[in-house]
């Protein structure tokens, strides 16, 4: 408001000049003010710089082709004069009376006299001595450097110490400041003239603040006010150091003024460098008059909108500039002692000081107009909108965008783990880790069903023969701001189903990293960390000036990093598998809730053949409740074993313990504290329950002897044990399911047989295949393309949009994400039906556990990988991240960057490669299809896609 005010004073009654926010204009009307301030501040500086002596005839001398250099030099001595000893006074005194004799009539005389003590100080007197200069040289041409103000002032300095109290010499370090680019904002043709310009055509050139000029005027801007901070901290520093050690004995008069006087002063000086507009259409008319310039410099005409102050007002407000700094100069004259005086600090340096004040106002004054035009570009925008836009609101945004502007319209990553005209048995979804738990969105495409080969061990291989889906997750991310995100699987009540994840390694391979049984109202939440990769421009930039061997390791590497990012993710249904290996009929276990958790239980926790339990019939025209009889009993029998075992060695343990307590109390060891008959029976009842309807245990008492896991391999010879002998029961030190575990053969032993038979290989032969496309081929004749015959190749489809980003705009932006589980997992947990849920979180050991459980019951449920898996779901994940360097506004207001047309350009892209169609053919309205032509006809003109063959054999053989 008070530079307003100073502003108004100055100009004409009818000018109404206002901050640039409050008016009315365009966005070109920005360039040119940021053009205007320029030019005002380029002004001010050299009218300021003029008085140190760069003046006009400096300036013309100064050749534009070398660099030109500002210096500020200076140094002190300090020479030992004399030493001097002063009598000092002091405040104490004392009365003596004085006693005369005298042979008189008046006798003897008393007088009195007073005294003062008076103390005897040692002074030591130096010469102070400081000399400092302000000269201009081109190039590194120092000793032909030009001295443009300078002065040698000196003072005696008295101590009360011998010690020197400054250095006898020293040569202060040069303070330099590159005048090199305000040199070339001079015009010297016909007269000196400012001549800052915005290159708007320029391609570095993105905003009124955000370009080159600009970003180099603020350089010099902050440079010059780190120069004018030094060499005012050196003056001020210099003062106060003489003025604290001058210590003389007797009191001096302190001098009346000082350096820091002129800080005030230079704080008065108008300050002309403000970002002003100006309404109405004849702002830029001439007044008809020519006003008189007082700068060094006079400011270019241009031809401008119509809304910056015209050049008049303009020489009106740098005029004033150099009418208050010539009063504030002609003050520290007044004030300070002339040069000629034997003076540290006299005219020259309060000058100098004044000076070095007011810059850097004029540089702050700039620095807060360009700040001030970025600012108002984003209240503009902020106020257009209705609200501070967040990353947020671009990501909903994008989701309505791409629902009109696609045929093809990314659909939630949440699917329903059911088999047809079924209830679904569960849910697995990917989901943001904070409160709203928003699904991600994906490209989502049905790939031709083919064998997936899924290794559990050295010697077990599942092959998985249901659905594959192909999911492309274009991520974005502003400046450095990571969203988490979850892979959430959900189960519901009685229900199960495995949840692998992992790699893939190949067109029809996967290798699994995690896996976990999920049911009964099981929720895993299962973090996921995304890696992202540089992009193919940062590749290529960093290996340029690598050797031909290590761009080679590079370019392997890479390889291997694209193909190893794509994730996969398995679902395999229990019950459908369940029925298959037991030999019964589709839908038998729908409503065999009990079974089938008794089934699950005996193959996860004991590892019990399969073959003990199946139907044993060999009649297919039995009824299906004969064939659930058969299993039920099967399963009753193998589950009396069980218990049968389990009471022997409770009965073991209690005549063990028997025996010990009765050795302890006769030899008078302790006194026992507990009775052993009733401990045992509460073990027995634990591990041991006669009301299952199958002879057995229940699912609640067998998960407390997970531990003894392998028992029943033995009863592939019989479907009875032989008795156990006395001298094994008396060989054993273990109680429980513990020692049965280790007098039992495992499960190995039998499916010894299955494992080590060599699989019938099968004639190669050549097929007419018709791939997604519709496309017929021979399978013989495919080659290395990521559409064959036996699956889709995942693996090299990273590959294929590497190769298809760098022919676009968007290879510095797009990144191939690489998606890994973390190490902590959470799981929500329901251990009975009276019980709430229980949040527990799952470490690698638990983690390793619950793997091996997983893989234990796909073991069983594929008999050791000799029968296929139909009831599963393969999602395959693809995923890239669209990177901008700043926050969202920092993107559209700094960087001058249309976020959503840049996702939009990254979403026809990525698309095209998922769906293998081209780009154009995605897009829903022609209307759009033009403008899209014309923002990026290079992007809907070749695109890449997910069938192009001859790329991706390419790219094989890279």
């Amino acid at each position: 408001n008070a530079a307003l005010t100073a502003v108004e004073r100055i100009l004409a009654i009818e000018k109404k000049p206002l901050i640039a926010g409050e008016v009315e204009h365009t966005y070109g009307a920005k360039y040119e003010l940021v053009n205007s301030v320029s030019n005002v501040a380029i002004i001010a500086y050299m009218n300021a710089l003029e008085k140190i002596g760069l003046d006009a005839d400096v300036l013309k001398a100064i050749d534009d082709s070398t660099p030109t250099t500002l210096c500020f030099d200076a140094s002190t001595t300090c020479k030992f004069l004399e030493k001097k000893v002063v009598d000092v006074p002091m405040d104490r005194s004392y009365e003596e009376t004085v006693e005369t004799k005298s042979t008189g009539l008046l006798g003897n005389t008393k007088t009195k006299r007073v005294s003062k003590v008076v103390q005897h100080i040692e002074e030591w007197h130096y010469k102070v001595e400081t000399s400092w200069c302000v000269s201009i040289y081109s190039a590194a041409d120092v000793a032909q450097k030009r001295v443009l103000k300078s002065r040698v002032g000196s003072t005696t300095l008295v101590t009360q110490s011998k010690e020197m109290p400054l250095p006898e010499h020293n040569d202060h370090e040069p303070i330099e400041l590159s005048l090199t680019w305000l040199m070339q904002q001079i015009d010297k043709t016909p007269q000196l003239t400012s001549n800052f310009r915005v290159n708007v055509e320029e391609n570095k050139t993105k905003t009124p603040r955000r370009n080159e000029a600009t970003q180099n005027a603020i350089d010099f801007a902050d440079h010059l006010k780190g120069w004018c901070g030094s060499v005012s901290v050196f003056m001020s520093k210099l003062e106060l150091d003489i003025l604290h050690r001058h210590n003389p004995a007797k009191n001096e008069p302190k001098a009346k003024i000082s350096l820091r006087k002129t800080c005030n002063l230079g704080e008065k000086i108008f300050n002309p460098v403000l970002p002003l507009m100006e309404e109405g259409e004849d702002v830029q008319k001439a007044d008809g008059t020519e006003i008189e310039h007082k700068s060094v410099l006079r400011l270019q005409s241009s031809n401008s909108e119509g809304f910056v102050l015209s050049p008049n007002d303009i020489t009106k407000l740098l005029n004033e500039h150099v009418e208050s700094m010539a009063a504030a100069l002609a003050k520290v004259e007044n004030a300070f002692p002339p040069d000629a005086q034997d003076n540290i600090v006299a005219v020259s340096e309060a000058t100098l000081s004044l000076l070095t004040v007011h810059l850097p106002h004029l540089c702050n004054n700039f620095l807060d107009s360009m700040a001030y035009v970025e600012n108002m570009m984003e209240e503009q925008l902020t106020a257009a909108i209705g609200k501070r836009i967040t990353a947020d609101d671009l990501d909903t945004f994008v989701k309505f965008h791409n629902a009109r502007l696609l045929c093809r319209v990314p659909q939630p990553f949440s699917h329903a783990v059911r088999r047809p005209k079924h209830t679904p048995v569960g849910l697995v979804s990917i989901e943001s880790s904070d409160d709203e738990h928003k699904c991600i969105h994906t490209h989502t495409r049905v790939v031709a069903n083919s064998t997936l080969k899924m290794p559990l061990n050295a010697a077990t291989v599942l092959e998985l023969t249901g659905k594959q889906y192909l999911h492309g997750w274009l991520n974005h991310r502003f400046e450095r701001h990571h969203n988490d995100y979850q892979l959430v699987s959900r189960a519901r009540q009685f229900s199960a189903y495995i949840l692998v994840i992992g790699t893939m390694t190949g067109p029809n391979s996967i290798e699994p990293k995690d896996a976990i049984i999920v049911q009964n109202k099981d929720e895993v939440m299962i973090p996921l960390l995304l890696n992202e990769l540089p992009t193919a421009k940062e590749f290529k930039d960093a290996i340029k000036s690598l050797s031909p061997e290590q761009q080679s390791f590079a370019r392997a590497y890479r390889s291997m990093q694209l193909q190893s990012s794509v994730f996969g993710c398995v679902v395999i249904q229990i019950k459908p598998q369940l029925e298959a290996l037991l030999g019964l009929p589709q839908n038998a276990l729908d409503k065999e809730m009990k079974l089938t958790q008794h089934l699950m239980e005996l193959f996860t926790e004991y590892q019990v053949p399969s073959d003990l339990l199946g139907y044993s019939g060999r009649s297919e025209g039995v009824a299906l409740e004969d064939k659930l009889d058969n299993v039920r009993t099967n399963v009753k029998a193998v589950t009396d074993v069980i218990g049968g075992e389990k009471k022997k060695q409770m009965e073991m343990a209690k005549a063990k313990t028997d025996m010990a307590i009765e050795h302890k109390l006769q030899n008078n060891f302790a006194e026992c504290s507990y009775e052993p008959q009733s401990m045992m029976m509460s073990c027995e009842e634990a591990c041991y329950d006669d009301s299952s309807d199958y002879g057995g245990s229940s699912m609640a008492s067998s998960r407390h002897s997970r531990a003894a896991p392998r028992m029943m391999a033995r009863m592939a010879m019989s479907t009875a044990p032989p008795p156990m002998s006395t001298a094994a029961v008396g060989s054993r030190n273990m109680i429980g399911h513990r020692s049965l575990a280790k007098t039992v053969p495992t499960v190995a032993s039998y499916s010894a047989k299955v494992i080590d038979a060599p699989q019938q290989q099968q004639p190669t032969r050549t097929e007419i295949v018709t791939d997604f496309k519709g496309k017929t081929y021979l399978s013989s004749d495919i080659g290395t393309s990521i559409a064959k015959s036996d699956g889709v190749d995942f693996t090299l489809l990273p590959q294929l949009l590497d190769a298809a980003v760098e022919k676009t705009d968007e290879a510095s932006a797009l990144r191939s994400t690489i998606i890994k589980t973390g190490q902590s997992w959470l799981r929500n947990r329901q251990e009975n039906l009276l019980s709430g849920l229980k949040l527990k979180r799952l470490l690698a050991d638990e983690l390793k556990l619950e793997k091996n459980k997983a893989f234990d019951l796909l073991d069983a449920l594929s008999r050791s990988g000799s029968l296929a898996i139909e009831s599963s779901e393969l999602h395959v994940i693809v995923a890239v991240t669209h990177c901008f360097e700043k926050d969202i506004i920092g993107t559209i207001i700094q960087d001058n960057i249309n976020p959503i047309q840049k996702l939009e350009s990254s979403t026809l892209l990525f698309a095209s490669a998922i769906y293998g169609v081209d780009a154009r053919d995605l897009i829903k309205d022609e209307s759009e299809l033009s403008r899209l032509e014309g923002q990026n006809p290079l992007l809907l003109k070749d695109s890449v896609r997910i069938d192009d063959e001859d790329e991706l054999t390419r790219l094989a053989s890279c």
